[in-house]
């Protein structure tokens, strides 16, 4: 006779199993189940339908960074770059998607305080410090951030070239601005930045 798939509980190590943190798990959960039903602003404002939403952005940008930490495991702290990609937009599911042009001309440091103060409310008590990444991100200084902050900007321009195959949207300007394609310095992020401008047949921009 086989033994079950799933043995059976044993009640002895009942009192190791911490409730609290079970609790907050789905308090957190609860709050950011939005996201997957928040679009990505710049999108929604150019004419694409059924744009990508806030989850699904973190969801490609995650992967992208397991690919890049894979392939270059002696630059990049691994552990590190896939928390941070994991927790920099969970602010957006209170604060939603604020387009990028807009933030930087009227609320660069309004944002900035009020994203990190929704992340460290929303993360508060769970293990890890986790919002202390959410600073490093939008620092930018570690290589990890820098990473990350490339990676941001080269998933958007991936979905960009998807949507202009698919002709969905009006994203000619998203091809002429520099601030698109930042690179922070990561050579092989500015490689992948020259790659996607190959496949989509435009020049990147300089600033």
């Amino acid at each position: 006779m086989e033994p079950p798939l799933i043995s059976p509980i044993d009640e002895s190590t009942g009192a190791g199993v911490d409730e609290r943190f079970t609790e907050e798990i789905l308090t957190l959960f609860r709050t950011i189940h939005p996201l997957d039903r928040i679009p990505r602003a710049g999108y929604v404002m150019r004419g694409v339908t059924e744009p990508e939403s806030v989850s699904a952005h973190s969801h490609f940008m995650a992967l992208l960074a397991l690919l890049f930490v894979e392939r270059y495991p002696e630059t990049f702290n691994r552990d590190r770059v896939l928390a941070m990609a994991l927790v920099h937009d969970l602010a957006e599911a209170r604060l939603m998607d604020i387009p990028m042009p807009v933030a930087d001309a009227h609320l660069k440091s309004a944002k900035q305080a009020a994203e990190q103060a929704i992340t460290e409310e929303m993360l508060d008590g769970l293990p890890g410090n986790l919002s202390a990444l959410h600073v490093e991100f939008d620092a930018a200084e570690t290589p990890e951030a820098r990473l990350l902050r490339g990676l941001d900007k080269a998933q958007m321009m991936i979905k960009v070239w998807c949507y202009d195959l698919e002709r969905r949207g009006c994203l000619d300007e998203f091809w002429s601005n520099p601030k698109n394609f930042a690179d922070y310095g990561i050579a092989p992020v500015s490689a992948l930045f020259d790659a996607i401008c190959r496949r989509a047949g435009k020049v990147r921009p300089v600033a």
